[in-house]
């Protein structure tokens, strides 16, 4: 089980939260949303900075010849910390966040005052420090260059997961219509001005350029070649569904051919991505992620921020409905959403799932097919505001409340009304 505590980091005032297979996040802007997921993300993703510590020094020898490795570890935990919250003396961020992995280690982040700037303290417990002081010494040993060895340690020893991470940042229509452009500007950036771009900002550029040029064809022949080249199971049902998903949210197909980024929707009829919508914009990437790592032997922890981003109704449904169905395949999900159609998509998958026993499952699928139905024990739903956080999701129901989902009808049937009784005395 994992476990993050919140005090007083950024509009977080106090909140302990069990991370859960599929976590939903909602509520008013700035109320927290993105500082809890980013969280989640930052601590998960500690596994992959060690690991990328060991890759960037494996040519030196010996590797952290000056301090030790949890020195060396410890300054790119505050150095990533700073770059995901931007806290400095304005923000009056006194606080502390502690993370609980699955084997209970525990890391804990305090933010300090010093003169007149904020300090961040980083500690490990006493069974991290011990394993940071065995993988020094592994490191040090014949095994140096097992690149396989060093990150089952890292990930599974330290970390207690194997599971990649990938966080998907809101406002990706931008970054989606300067694509070519950024390969460019990100390829000249020395360290310190990437050091200036948001963390979660910088690994999801990072995975894009990583990945873009795998899409080089159309999704159902991508999925023929990797699973006629790789050694391990691919369920071609759900493959078959994702890309039935990806063409009702997209309207089409992306393929990068020869650097040039395109939306198609015949072999005869497309438009470059920065001619597309700003909704294909906005979803193309949180398709072509999960779906690259669908065909991937990982697993996979999505943090997606507003997945209904400049999005119809009906495709937010389908957005979500390819983030549970990617989920399902043994990933966790984290989105943050601002759209009563998404909780409201979220809970007809959990009634699916609710209603199947006792019930003629061929009737359900029929209506919502099993590969997309949520399990209520694996989901988290939380409701952001003043600095707190509620639980949301419903034990009586096996949903997410649906008052949450109703308030903001309300509010506008509210002033509806009142605008109906003025007409009527009129």
């Amino acid at each position: 089980m994992q476990k993050l505590t919140i005090t007083n980091l950024g509009p977080i005032k106090d909140c302990t939260i069990v991370v859960k297979d599929f976590m939903v996040f909602t509520g008013p802007q700035a109320s927290g949303k993105s500082t809890i997921a980013k969280s989640i993300f930052f601590f998960n993703n500690l596994k992959n900075i060690l690991f990328a510590m060991y890759q960037k020094q494996l040519a030196n020898k010996p590797l952290f010849e000056i301090g030790t490795l949890e020195d060396y570890f410890t300054k790119e935990v505050q150095r990533a910390f700073l770059q995901s919250f931007g806290v400095s003396i304005d923000t009056n961020a006194y606080g502390t966040v502690t993370y609980e992995y699955d084997n209970s280690s525990t890391v804990v982040i305090n933010i300090e005052p010093a003169a007149d700037e904020l300090s961040v303290v980083v500690a490990f417990d006493d069974y991290l420090k011990s394993k940071l002081t065995a993988l020094s010494e592994l490191l040090k040993s014949n095994d140096r260059k097992d690149v396989e060895k060093i990150r089952d340690f890292i990930y599974k020893e330290l970390f207690a997961s194997d599971l990649d991470v990938v966080y998907i940042p809101a406002g990706r229509s931008l970054l989606t219509m300067l694509s070519s452009q950024i390969n460019y500007i990100y390829a000249v950036m020395d360290d310190q001005q990437k050091y200036a771009i948001d963390y979660c900002t910088q690994t999801y550029l990072e995975e894009v350029l990583r990945i873009k040029e795998f899409f080089n064809m159309s999704p159902d022949k991508l999925a023929r070649k990797v699973t006629n080249e790789v050694d391990y199971e691919i369920n071609q049902a759900d493959v078959d569904a994702a890309i039935e998903l990806m063409n009702t949210i997209l309207h089409g197909e992306y393929r990068n051919v020869n650097g040039v980024e395109k939306l198609y929707f015949s072999d005869d009829h497309s438009v470059r991505m920065n001619y597309a919508s700003s909704g294909q914009q906005e979803a193309v990437w949180i398709t072509n992620i999960l779906f690259y790592h669908m065909l991937g032997r990982r697993n996979t922890l999505f943090v997606i921020e507003e997945p209904e981003s400049h999005l119809f109704p009906e495709t937010q449904k389908a957005v979500v409905e390819l983030i549970s169905l990617v989920k399902n395949g043994s990933n966790k999900a984290i989105i943050t959403t601002h759209s009563p159609y998404v909780l409201g998509s979220v809970n007809n998958l959990l009634y699916a799932n609710h209603i199947s026993e006792g019930t003629n499952d061929a009737e359900i699928e029929a209506v919502v097919p099993r590969c997309l139905w949520l399990n209520f024990e694996k989901l988290g739903a939380y409701f952001l505001l003043d600095g707190k956080v509620k639980d949301i999701a419903s034990p009586e129901y096996n949903d997410i409340d649906h008052d949450v989902i109703d308030g903001v009808s309300g509010v506008l049937n509210e002033t509806y009304e009142k605008l109906m009784d003025i007409a009527r005395e009129d």
